[in-house]
């Protein structure tokens, strides 16, 4: 996985479990700490204790993760993972889909679904990921545009620069600084052909 995720109660150099003063100062989510969850997450100060099976199902990396930790680890407490580069919005998002009651029908907002984009492609979980391609409708062609850039949607670009090219506006300043250099010179050029 990449970013800041670690391990928080790995024990600290003094020896003792850094998971203590981290669980005792953190608050538990009020919709996503499970009683019998056996793997806590915390994000912007908030506790998750979510199940391990289902990161583990879904993603190689938190397998491989939860692999390295040993049967001690989970006798006690569970583990906590600090995911110090996750807000805790996105969070929720991803997990409103991870555990979600009605398979198929998880009704998100766009911005819940580039966080359930954002996570799945970060931390390697291939089917939310798909979901997530198969329900988000980016409301431009220069959102959808940026998406398939940063989260390699080849499907989408095509689409995107075409509709661009399309469009009576042109590109807005704010739009241009948003893309690669290389899509602005071609949706620029291709515009002043179509004229």
């Amino acid at each position: 996985m990449e970013g800041n995720n670690s391990l928080a109660n790995e024990p600290s150099r003094g020896g003792g479990s850094a998971s203590a003063s981290v669980n005792d100062a953190a608050v538990r989510h009020s919709k996503y700490f499970f009683y019998d969850g056996n793997v806590t997450f915390l994000v912007d100060g908030i506790l998750f204790c979510v199940h391990r099976y289902l990161f583990s199902r879904g993603s190689e990396n938190f397998s491989a993760q939860f692999a390295r930790l040993e049967a001690s680890d989970y006798e006690a407490l569970p583990p906590t993972i600090s995911l110090d580069d996750v807000k805790c919005k996105d969070f929720e998002a991803f997990l409103s889909v991870l555990y979600s009651e009605n398979f198929g029908v998880v009704d998100l907002s766009y911005e819940q679904w580039k966080s359930v984009l954002h996570l799945s492609t970060l931390w390697a979980f291939p089917s939310l990921r798909k979901w997530a391609l198969s329900y988000m409708m980016p409301p431009t062609p220069h959102d959808q545009l940026l998406l398939a850039r940063a989260y390699s949607v080849r499907d989408w670009v095509v689409p995107a620069l075409s509709a661009l090219c399309r469009r009576r506006a042109p590109l807005s300043l704010d739009e241009a600084s948003q893309m690669d250099i290389k899509d602005v010179v071609l949706v620029n050029t291709v515009r002043e052909d179509i004229r």
